[in-house]
């Protein structure tokens, strides 16, 4: 298992693009558009690649191989010197070590849910009654540190506040004049976003979040962007919340898993 440099990642991402799994997140690590580490089995003819976000989310793809899967459970598993305080991993292919009955309670499972871009993007309007208390707006300059002091997300994956202004798409819904539910993108890779949204606790129940979503999802519509949504299964919330706006799950749900340091 030996870390690649950056100017090495473009095979790997080649080794990616061919697998079934694509998850923006990983891809955007390596693209070089956000921090993480690459590790491979043979640099020279890779085979199976395991990439890891600076924010924990992971993944591992590529020809089993045993020796590397041997090397790679005794860093997640034994050693643990990973530098996230956890690891979020994506696992449609299950790596054999993970399988054991001892693991099985690091194990959940998350839904991916699409939405056909190919339809007429729809548009949800501010109720007049409710325009006073409800506005929408992008982030700039002007209104970035608010953002980041309000929802703590703009260094989370992106790496500078300029970067998240220009990538992140994202869509704020201002409350009676405050930030009250922010959607965005948290990674872009081959014209695909992974969407988060965030609504403060003393503002939910207020349909924010879906204005934030649906307005967020017309702009990738506009910008020939595909949204994808990844939630956990048992988030009752995100997965009404994903459906009310039109996305589907097109596949099963896959199994997840979170590693503590």
């Amino acid at each position: 298992m030996i870390r690649l440099e950056k100017c090495r990642y473009q095979p790997i991402y080649s080794l990616y693009q061919s697998g079934e799994s694509f998850f923006p997140l990983i891809a955007a690590v390596l693209l070089d558009e956000q921090d993480g580490v690459v590790y491979v089995d043979n640099p020279n003819s890779p085979s199976q690649a395991y990439v890891e976000h600076t924010f924990g989310f992971a993944q591992v793809f590529g020809k089993v191989t045993a020796d590397f899967e041997q090397e790679l459970a005794r860093y997640l598993l034994a050693d643990k010197c990973f530098n996230p305080c956890k690891i979020r991993l994506y696992t449609p292919h299950l790596p054999s070590f993970l399988a054991l009955p001892e693991y099985e309670s690091l194990c959940s499972y998350r839904q991916r849910f699409t939405i056909n871009t190919e339809e007429r993007p729809y548009i949800q309007e501010i109720d007049p009654e409710l325009e006073k208390d409800k506005t929408l707006t992008k982030v700039d300059a002007s209104n970035i540190s608010l953002i980041d002091d309000k929802f703590g997300v703009v260094s989370r994956f992106w790496r500078t506040p300029a970067d998240f202004i220009l990538k992140s798409n994202a869509v704020v819904v201002f409350y009676e004049g405050e930030p009250a539910s922010l959607c965005y993108a948290a990674a872009e890779a081959n014209h695909y976003v992974e969407i988060d949204v965030l609504t403060l606790p003393e503002y939910r129940n207020l349909g924010l979040a879906k204005l934030a979503v649906v307005n967020f999802v017309n702009q990738c519509f506009g910008l020939s962007l595909h949204p994808l949504w990844d939630c956990f299964t048992n988030n009752l919330g995100s997965m009404m919340l994903c459906k009310s706006v039109g996305f589907t799950a097109p596949k099963a749900p896959y199994p997840f898993f979170t590693i503590n340091k």
